[in-house]
């Protein structure tokens, strides 16, 4: 009995050798296939050029809501955004304790750059926001 169960632990070390080499040997391969480029997204980085040459500014307005019992986020404010971006998407996010995201708020670069206004589809505390960040896709 000894020996066959030996046999056996031979086998199924044997086995689970070649199965993780198999499966590095998969992992490494489909790595080796990623493209990295300006076009394409993938898993990697690559200089991504933007049509906004400077880094826009975003801050928020606070308005007393009697339902919290406190004050909520009234208005976001987005400035210096550049005209070559005009028509092109904007996303606000307000982040919380830990980056939490609490509300991402989704617009449009006007026309000629400059300023814009957006308002919160949802009710945001402002005493839970502790950041807030902008992206132009575009």
């Amino acid at each position: 009995m000894s020996k066959s169960l030996k046999a056996l632990m031979k086998k199924k070390t044997l086995f689970a050798f070649v199965l993780a080499l198999t499966i590095f040997g998969a992992v490494y391969g489909f790595a080796a296939t990623l493209n990295l480029t300006t076009n394409q997204l993938s898993a990697g980085n690559a200089t991504v050029a933007s049509c906004q040459a400077t880094t826009p500014v975003a801050s928020y307005a606070v308005a007393y809501d009697s339902t919290l019992g406190g004050y909520k986020v009234g208005t976001i404010t987005v400035t210096s955004l550049d005209a070559a971006c005009a028509s092109k998407a904007i996303s606000v996010t307000l982040t919380g304790a830990a980056g939490v995201n609490l509300n991402t708020i989704a617009g449009v670069v006007p026309v000629g750059g400059g300023v814009d206004t957006l308002t919160p589809g949802a009710t945001v505390s402002a005493a839970l926001v502790t950041g807030i960040s902008v992206a132009v896709n575009g």
